[in-house]
């Protein structure tokens, strides 16, 4: 009978997505406020120098913030009202693997430093995948309701390198967000033209991150970078650019068009298995996305002022 049981538990953990059971990935560096953790059925009041395991989900309420720095010293901090899901961190042989979730929230993130073939760095929002190899940035997720279409849209904005952002629902396009730039995905809805944020939005946004922002971490170098176009990623009123991501396994091109300073992005063609600097084709696959309608303007409407001056986020767990 015992036999049977761990061949089955085997079995189980091949064809699981995910870690079976939990392990021990970092720890809680600020803890401010109200902040939760789910764990195995339970809820947990953490504090500093608690650990933090797989399979965590994090939540932090009104006016409260945390931060997290795994085991590879990877920092990613909460602000108010969001939520985390540590998913999947392992670090073996030179080779990560991380796979988060951030259903709704703000969340600043710094991937140490660069990773090794074959590594993959995830976050998922219910809108977009944004996939890096080592660099910095902000995700927000926010509800957000126009001509009567009520929906949820991420943000990203670039703080130091580049990453990758798709809409798993269309993968051919993809957007490459330098530092000093930003996308926002809706549903449905390829990622925006990268454009420069303004300095001062990321500033506001790291000020409700208080003392969880990730020291080093700012709006300062990339507000910088943004004032330079960079190639096939920051375009003009009504200026057109061609971008090329390379991945892995395959490469994607797109060709976008700005309407007003970002635009919709436009359409693009994927070369061999779209494997995007730590964006997993497989993961791009499995993952389920509702195409609800929403109005193309979100996306001029959100370029033309990217300061968000508060975001609403919705309870998902």
């Amino acid at each position: 009978m015992i036999k049977r049981i761990v061949v089955l538990l085997l079995i189980v953990g091949l064809v699981s997505p995910f870690p079976l059971f939990s392990a021990m990935i970092g720890e809680f560096a600020v803890v401010n406020g109200d902040v939760t953790v789910k764990r195995a059925g339970k809820t947990i009041k953490p504090k500093v120098k608690d650990k933090v395991e797989t399979l965590d989900f994090i939540r932090t309420g009104k006016n409260s913030n945390a931060r997290v720095v795994l085991s590879d010293a990877t920092a990613m901090a909460l602000g108010p009202n969001s939520r985390l899901e540590m998913r999947q961190f392992t670090v073996q042989g030179g080779k990560t693997t991380g796979l988060f979730s951030v259903p709704a929230g703000l969340v600043q993130t710094n991937v140490a430093k660069a990773l090794g073939p074959g590594s993959k760095f995830e976050i998922q929002t219910p809108t977009a995948i944004a996939g890096v190899r080592g660099t910095a940035w902000i995700t927000l997720v926010e509800a957000f309701a126009q001509a009567g279409v009520v929906g949820t849209k991420s943000t990203f904005y670039g703080l130091s390198q580049s990453i990758f952002v798709l809409n798993p629902a269309l993968p051919a396009q993809i957007a490459t967000v330098a530092a000093g730039n930003f996308t926002v995905v809706a549903a449905g809805i390829a990622p925006t033209v990268a454009a420069a944020f303004a300095p001062a939005t990321v500033a506001g946004l790291t000020a409700q991150l208080g003392a969880a922002a990730i020291p080093g971490v700012g709006a300062g170098a990339a507000g910088a970078a943004g004032t330079t176009a960079a190639t096939g990623s920051t375009t003009a009123t009504g200026a057109t650019a061609t971008g090329t991501a390379a991945g892995s396994t395959g490469a994607a091109t797109g060709t976008a068009t700005a309407a007003g300073t970002a635009g919709a992005a436009g359409a693009g063609t994927a070369a061999g298995t779209a494997t995007v600097a730590g964006v997993g084709a497989g993961t791009v696959a499995g993952v389920t996305v509702a195409a609800a309608a929403v109005v193309a303007a979100v996306a001029t409407s959100t370029s033309k002022n990217d300061t968000p001056a508060s975001h609403t986020t919705t309870n998902h767990h």
